[in-house]
């Protein structure tokens, strides 16, 4: 296990510019990373096939955590690919309608290190010399995610305290309207 600052430097370092993402063939690209990390590669290792992704954004960050996981000194444990499969499918996608541009992800640390921790806590693996509970609590910190969620939350709150106090006034307003009409 290495710290979490290598895995971010490997994102930041990632040639991406070198790929051609409108021909570049995911399948073929997990393919080989699984194949080197097991020496298994007689079928390809996820259910559905990541050819049919068009989103370059995308598939870009398909090819920036393929560089990280491709890397021998990485040192990243076995995982199950389940898990694995069910964050590419799921979390990648929503990662990726937040920060549309994937030049961020290697060109912003926060973004790099948000990418990677998303990564890890997915296949449940911690980086050396982190706890768990730091591991969530700084993943929780830079979760663009998250951040959504807290502002869609602040603004109900907003607007809940808007309706409140609208009532409140049109309450007042009646009260005032009722004594006025009583003198």
């Amino acid at each position: 296990m290495l710290e979490i600052r290598h895995y971010i430097k490997q994102i930041l370092n990632t040639p991406i510019h070198q790929v051609d993402l409108f021909s570049v063939s995911l399948d073929a690209l997990w393919f080989d990373v699984f194949f080197s990390r097991t020496n298994q590669g007689k079928l390809f290792p996820f259910p559905k096939s990541f050819d049919t992704i068009t989103n370059l954004n995308l598939k870009a960050i398909h090819i920036i955590l393929a560089n990280v996981l491709y890397d021998k000194e990485s040192q990243i444990p076995e995982f199950t690919l389940q898990s694995f499969y069910d964050y590419l499918s799921n979390t990648l996608p929503k990662l990726c309608e937040l920060i549309p541009d994937y030049h961020t992800w290697t060109s912003d640390s926060e973004r790099a290190e948000e990418l990677i921790r998303s990564l890890f806590d997915a296949i449940h693996f911690l980086p050396a010399t982190e706890t768990k509970e730091y591991f969530t609590d700084r993943y929780r910190s830079i979760d663009s995610r998250e951040r959504v969620r807290i502002l869609e939350e602040t603004k109900k709150a907003q607007e809940r305290a808007k309706e409140i106090l609208r009532q409140l006034r049109q309450k007042e307003e009646e009260e005032a309207a009722s004594k006025y009409n009583r003198e």
